[in-house]
Order: C-alpha cells, then sequence, then structure tokens
C-alpha cells in the first residue's frame, strides 16, 4: 500500500429503524464521501498506523434519514477514526 492510501478490509454498520433500500442507497457512494471528507483535511506529518476495531457506539439519526444524510454521518465516524491516528513525529 502505498504512503497515500488507505485500506479498508471490512466495514461492518449495525443500523436499526433504518429501511434497507436507505441503506443501500448510502453505502453505494460512501467511498467518494469518505475520500472528500479526508482530503479536506489540512496536510500535516505522514500518519501511519491500524485501526483494528472501532465501536462508535450509538449515533442519533433523523426518524427516517436520506441516504445523503446516512452517508455523511458514516463517512464522519470513519474520518474521525482515521484522524485519530498519530502523526509521526521528526
Amino acid at each position: 500500500m502505498s504512503k497515500r492510501s488507505i485500506g479498508i478490509d471490512r466495514l461492518e454498520i449495525r443500523l436499526k429503524g433504518v429501511a434497507p433500500h436507505t441503506v443501500r442507497a448510502a453505502v453505494g457512494d460512501l467511498g467518494h464521501e469518505l475520500l472528500g471528507r479526508l482530503a479536506r483535511q489540512s496536510p500535516g506529518p505522514e500518519r501511519t498506523g491500524s485501526i483494528d476495531h472501532l465501536d462508535s457506539g450509538t449515533v442519533s439519526l433523523a426518524s427516517e434519514p436520506t441516504p445523503p444524510q446516512l452517508r455523511r454521518t458514516i463517512a464522519d465516524t470513519i474520518a474521525a477514526s482515521i484522524n485519530s491516528i498519530p502523526r509521526k513525529v521528526g
């Protein structure tokens, strides 16, 4: 993997009360949404590391989220976990 890549081997998302068609529509373009979130970050020292497991807990959504709302919420959660990887020093 290059220094400018992110590999996600497995992503498991459990959703309660969200219609299956909304989930399918939301995750269909999740990669682009996540890349957009990460591209807006300020550049800095290289990050290296691994996130073996992330449990974001409970995230509140609108009673019937739209696919874009759901996609943004998922991408924000993943981007926040990637941001938690320490930057290399020196």
